[in-house]
This record gives structure tokens, sequence and C-alpha cells, in this order.
């Protein structure tokens, strides 16, 4: 009877020795320490080379154990490698908040994404998304997305249910997809010009580059205009345009902006107008005609309203108005000034498309 009771009392510690080694051959071991709602928590990850039949979501899963008071949690599924795709624990642009990297490559694009980690409940959630798009033409687009509060479980890196279902499609992406200005345009080399990408009712949102080569390193400030008056992101900040499950241009809601020390702090329509109010700086967004055939001029924005005169590429203009096609978001038209030799400042209106490459785009 003592030998049953001693082979069972072995078996009970082996299981729960087992328990707690969920792994035996790790890899890329991680370990952080954070400290959540004021109280410190370690978490430790790693991929695991063990082999599993049953694990039909990572080729290479990895594992993420997180410690604290009264807090004990090890998760399956969450992290780890497919190909592809990738899931990791890390921490943000070392600001030192806890964060799902996710990562997933197509012949198009690359997107990146950073889950910051709640700690509520006991349990680990998480709300908002950080996502960066980087095109096969090398403009990167970056937007963030909030809903409800999500409880990262075992299992939660399955495909269309984890992080493959959190990332929102953005109906301004093709704006960046189609925005490429000509690297080897001597005249563009050292001037400023604005990129468009996006419009809260009378707000405008701008990307501002000092020449083409901060163009192609993506280096650039983020400008907020009205019709009278811009206002500029410091060019350290992170700013991540926020979107909500609406359809339209009704998708965009404000700006996310994350400042050198971590902080985030959203923006919407009444924020920024305030910001816009307080400014002393007079609006002044200028940009190039990219049609590389005539430019129409029009006298209003309708085309029924067109003149005899034109522009042609790489002819700059000042921007003073957007109109946005409400169903999907696309300028219509832009509302611009130009400065002719022959009849001197002329304000018109042109074609949305005219910022757009288009003998590129058709040849695709």
């Amino acid at each position: 009877m003592k030998k049953i009771l001693l082979l069972l009392l072995v078996i009970t510690i082996s299981t729960v020795c087992h328990a707690k080694e969920p792994c035996i051959n790790r890899t890329s071991i991680e370990n952080y320490q954070f400290n959540i709602n004021s109280q410190p928590y370690k978490f430790t990850s790693y991929l695991c080379q063990d082999k599993d039949e049953d694990d039909d979501v990572f080729l290479t899963p990895g594992i993420l154990e997180i410690h604290g008071k009264n807090f004990n949690k090890t998760f399956k599924n969450v992290i780890g490698m497919a190909g592809y795709r990738s899931s990791m624990f890390t921490q943000w642009n070392d600001k030192h908040k806890p964060v799902f990297y996710y990562s997933i490559r197509t012949s198009e694009y690359l997107t990146e994404a950073h889950f910051p980690i709640i700690i509520k409940d006991n349990n680990v959630m998480i709300n908002c998304i950080y996502i960066n798009k980087n095109f096969k033409n090398s403009m990167e687009f970056n937007y963030s997305y909030c809903g409800n509060l999500q409880i990262v479980e075992d299992g939660f890196g399955d495909v269309e249910v984890g992080f493959d279902k959190l990332i929102r499609d953005f109906y301004l992406e093709l704006i960046y997809y189609f925005s490429d200005f000509a690297k080897n345009k001597e005249s563009l080399q050292y001037k400023n010009f604005d990129v468009f990408i996006g419009k809260i009712d009378g707000i405008s949102f701008y990307r501002r580059y000092s020449s083409i080569k901060d163009y192609e390193l993506n280096k650039y400030t983020i400008v907020i205009v009205n019709k009278e008056k811009e206002y500029r992101f410091k060019p350290e900040d992170e700013v991540y345009q926020r979107i909500v499950d609406r359809s339209g241009s009704q998708t965009f809601i404000g700006l996310d902006i994350v400042d050198s020390k971590g902080n985030i702090k959203f923006y919407n329509k009444k924020a920024l107008s305030a910001l816009l109010n307080k400014s002393t700086i007079k609006r002044n967004i200028t940009s190039y005609i990219q049609y590389d055939e005539k430019t129409k001029l029009y006298n209003k924005p309708s085309n029924r309203s067109a003149t005899d005169m034109y522009l042609v590429q790489h002819d700059s203009v000042t921007i003073l108005d957007e109109i946005l096609n409400k169903s999907n978001g696309y300028v219509d038209w832009y509302k611009i000034s130009y400065n002719s030799e022959k009849h001197g400042k002329i304000i018109k209106w042109i074609e949305g498309d005219s910022f757009f490459p288009m003998r590129e785009i058709s040849s695709d």
C-alpha cells in the first residue's frame, strides 16, 4: 500500500512539474519587467522547438508567461512564427509599454501592428491597435483602431480569431498606394511639398516633406489645416489616423499622437479644432502635379466648367481646399492657386487624380 501511495505521489509531482514546464527546447528567450497599474509584472517569452503534432497555428510556436502578485498565466498560440506571419511579445519602441507585435507580409505591402497590453480583472486584454503599412512603392501608412476590450486567451492566435481579425482595412490606403512623386526630377529635389492623407469636415491632414530625399526616407511632419490656418505636429511624434467601424469618409475620426516619452493622446475633431484656433501660422499647403499629360483647370468643381487653361507635370500649386467623395473617401476635386507667367495668380479647380501618376497606374 505504501508503495502504491508513493508511486501516486511521484506521478502527481511529475505531472505538476510538467505543467510548470510547458516547453523544454526554448529559443529566443526574452525577459521583461513592467509596472502596470502600479504593480510589477514579469514577462517571459520564448519560441518552443518541441515537436507538437496538434499545433496548426504557428509552425514555430511561442509561449508567453506573465507573473505578478497573485497573477500567473501561461499562453500558447499567442506568439510565434508561421511563414509570412509572426506575432511576438516585446516593448513598444523602448517606451516601456508591453505590447504584442504582429506582422504579415504580402506581395503588395508589409503590415506591422502593436497591441498594448492591459491587465484588468485578472485578465490580459487589448483595446487599441497601432498599425503601420509599408507599400511596395515605399510609402508608409499609419492608422489606429480602438474597439471593445478583447480578452487574450490560449489560442488567441488562431486564424480569423486573434490578431488577423483585429487588423482593420482603411479606405485611404489607396491614396498612399498611388502617390509616387518622381524621384529623379531635379526641380523637386530641394523643395517642400505636401501629400493629402485625410479630412474631417473642415479639417484637412497632410504629410509635409522637405525634399524628395525625405519622401524616400519617410521623413515628414504631419500638418493639419482649416481654410485659414495650419498646425504642425512635432517631427519626433508618431501620428496615427484613428478609424472606427463606419463606412466612407466617416471612418476617420481623429489622430492618436505618441510623443517621444511614449505617452499616447487621442485628438478628436474638437481637440484638433482647438489646436488650429490657437495657431498663428497661416495656411500654406503646396504640392506638384503628377499627371504626365495636360491637367485641365475648371472654374467650378464640375466637369461642365472646364477652361482653356491647363497645368503640366511638376507644376507647383497651392492647395486651398478639397472635396471628398463621401462614399469612398477619394478626393474628387482640389481648389488650387497657381502663379502663371501669362495670367498672374489663378484660382481654379482641378480633378482629384491630378496628383497621381496616371500613366504608371494604368500600366500595372
